[in-house]
């Protein structure tokens, strides 16, 4: 059996997967359940850099760590999906905005990848966090709230 692995067949990794994959998917269906309307990836693709930037302004920090954070701050409205998580850190990396790097070892003897933000990534941060509030204003004009109210659907006029 190699450290970190469970039954000789798991490895940390893949259980952390597994619970990761299951939270999302029961939270999925208890918002279905609830009415509740959770944001597709579509439209919240334009964000994820400033989710995940607003995150590592305090504190270093590492994937799974941030994709609950992400759930938990959106009131499980969006949970992030690890590929776009993962996407996310290597195009700002290549762009110079956060900065990875490993711990000590970890309990279970794997060393964990965390991020941190670098001073252009703050730069962007503020950009990224402008350019919403345009965004928002222009969106704004486009949404019909009465809809909602009245119970409306797309073709029920």
């Amino acid at each position: 059996m190699t450290a970190g692995s469970f039954f000789g067949i798991f490895t940390t990794t893949d259980i952390v997967r597994q619970s990761l994959y299951r939270q999302t998917y029961i939270a999925q269906h208890r918002r279905e359940a609830d009415g509740m309307i959770s944001i597709s990836s579509d439209i919240i693709r334009g964000c994820t850099d400033t989710m995940v930037l607003y995150l590592l302004l305090d504190r270093p920090s590492y994937g799974y760590e941030m994709s609950k954070h992400i759930a938990e701050l959106s009131e499980g409205k969006y949970v992030i999906k690890e590929t776009t998580l993962y996407s996310a850190f290597t195009r700002m990396e290549g762009n110079g905005y956060i900065e990875s790097f490993s711990n000590e070892v970890e309990k279970l003897g794997k060393r964990r990848t965390y991020y941190r933000i670098t001073e252009a990534g703050r730069r962007y941060y503020q950009e990224k966090c402008a350019e919403w509030i345009v965004t928002r204003e222009v969106v704004e004009h486009f949404i019909d709230r009465g809809a909602s109210e009245r119970g409306e659907r797309d073709g029920d006029n």
